[in-house]
């Protein structure tokens, strides 16, 4: 069976994407911070604890993977935070540089030492996501878009640098999960774009569906290294459905 490894299965996407591959019958392994993301998991998924700010916490989390045994043919890094919510000068600095380390810092650390213990006889994928405000400002979300930005451009580099592992990163759009609490919570710090997640939380738009979402990264790891490889793609905007033909 293939395998695939979800860094913060515990967080909305990471737990839809586990549901999703193991009804397709994949052999899922993932990481949690906390067990509060893992009810309804199906029996048979396998789970790491790992906190993403303790170094140790990193290593244990790999060497559990090592005793499974596997060899994972997607690695998805679903982890991530907002916070802390606020203008760069008045950010607390710890809390800034902890925001940076565990959207982008500590998965690079889990990508850079699970790649040895992929499956090297198929055609392996990482995929990261990304998140607004990477083309454009995004006052008050300082640490979180510049995370982004450098796990958009690490996609590239680390693509250029591996001959048979694909490196990509996806722009999901707005998704309804529980990652909008953190901005709800800062409502004083969190600027205009507290009234744009309180207006689509009370709306009737759905935003992006876990389907697409799964859809979407399905295509692009059987896409492929020469087209997807060390891309930022928008699930919203770019035309990957029915094939992707153009796209491609």
């Amino acid at each position: 069976m293939p395998v695939v490894a979800i860094i913060g299965i515990g967080s909305d996407i990471g737990r839809e994407l586990a549901l999703r591959y193991a009804a397709q019958n994949w052999t899922v392994w993932g990481t949690f911070r906390t067990r509060a993301g893992l009810e309804g998991m199906p029996p048979g998924i396998r789970l790491a604890p790992c906190d993403l700010t303790a170094c140790d916490s990193i290593a244990a989390a790999v060497d559990a993977f090592c005793r499974e045994g596997l060899s994972w043919d997607v690695l998805v890094v679903a982890a991530g935070t907002e916070e802390p919510i606020g203008l760069f000068w008045e950010c607390d600095e710890d809390a800034w540089e902890q925001g940076v380390q565990v959207n982008a810092l500590a998965p690079l650390r889990l990508v850079r030492r699970l790649y040895p213990l992929r499956n090297k006889s198929g055609a392996p994928g990482v995929a990261f996501f990304s998140g607004s405000g990477t083309n454009n400002a995004a006052p008050a979300y300082s640490s979180y878009c510049v995370s982004k930005i450098l796990l958009i451009k690490m996609c590239e580099l680390l693509d250029a640098e591996s001959s048979d592992t694909s490196f990509f990163i996806i722009g999901p759009g707005i998704v309804r999960t529980k990652i909008h609490d953190q901005t709800l919570r800062a409502s004083g710090k969190s600027g205009h774009n507290y009234h744009r997640v309180v207006e689509f939380l009370g709306s009737a738009n759905p935003g992006t569906s876990h389907d697409d979402i799964y859809a979407c990264l399905q295509w692009c790891v059987h896409a492929g290294k020469t087209v997807i490889g060390g891309r930022n793609l928008s699930l919203v905007h770019d035309a990957w459905r029915g094939g992707g033909a153009a796209l491609a």
